[in-house]
């Protein structure tokens, strides 16, 4: 009798590791840099209503652009509010912002010193140089993204 019971404790005791797993960090772990920056915008840490995703780091000037898209409910609100924004650190600190239009997404990827947008529509596509600093105002999809915090 004892060793049918032996061998379910252990069975469950070895499965129990795999369900106690760390949950993904709040804004790829960024989040304390980004209030610290004083940061404008919600800080959704909700898996389900938020990506924050690191898109590269250019060459040169090392910055870190993320790709952040996220959903929330306002306070009070009935409606779900949400938007796209690329966020640039350099050594860890949060430098600034461009927030995007309202979707469709745009995809951000970083290639040598060039932040790179695409759009779903065929020659949608954005560059923005980041060989000395962020540029301060980028025309993208036919909007005007400002630089800033």
């Amino acid at each position: 009798m004892r060793y049918p019971i032996t061998v379910l404790v252990i069975a469950s005791s070895a499965l129990s590791p795999a369900s106690i797993a760390k949950p993904a960090r709040c804004l790829a772990g960024m989040r304390m840099a980004l209030v610290e920056g004083h940061f404008t915008g919600p800080l959704v840490c909700s898996r389900k209503n938020a990506t924050f995703i690191l898109a590269g780091r250019t060459t040169g000037s090392n910055f870190s652009v993320y790709d952040y898209r996220y959903r929330f409910l306002p306070s009070g609100g009935n409606v779900m509010h949400g938007g796209q924004k690329i966020v640039v650190f350099r050594r860890g600190k949060y430098m600034g912002q461009y927030a995007l239009s309202p979707p469709p997404y745009m995809t951000v990827t970083v290639n040598g010193t060039q932040v790179l947008l695409k759009g779903q529509g065929a020659g949608e596509q954005y560059s923005m140089d980041f060989s000395r600093e962020p540029p301060k105002e980028a025309l993208i999809n036919g909007d005007v993204a400002v630089f800033s915090r």
